[in-house]
């Protein structure tokens, strides 16, 4: 049996995890900065918005989004 980890996708300030998420769209609501926007049923990260706040993180039920910290660069 084959096994894989999630599917993450990074943007340049999130990582999302579109195995986990179920698309409730609290995170983009959340975002002060409106930095986050569903399309073709993913969550995407609008360039140049973000501001690392982290509600998104936060209010997220199923972990499926994470702030990439200032520094800590794409894996």
């Amino acid at each position: 049996m084959i096994t894989t980890g999630p599917r993450l996708i990074e943007y340049s300030n999130i990582r999302w995890n579109s195995d986990w998420c179920k698309r409730c769209l609290i995170c983009v609501e959340a975002c002060p900065r409106q930095a986050l926007t569903l399309r073709d049923d993913a969550i995407v990260e609008i360039d140049g918005r973000c501001d690392q706040a982290g509600l998104c993180q936060r209010l997220c039920p199923d972990l499926a989004i994470e702030v990439i910290e200032s520094g800590e660069g794409r894996r």
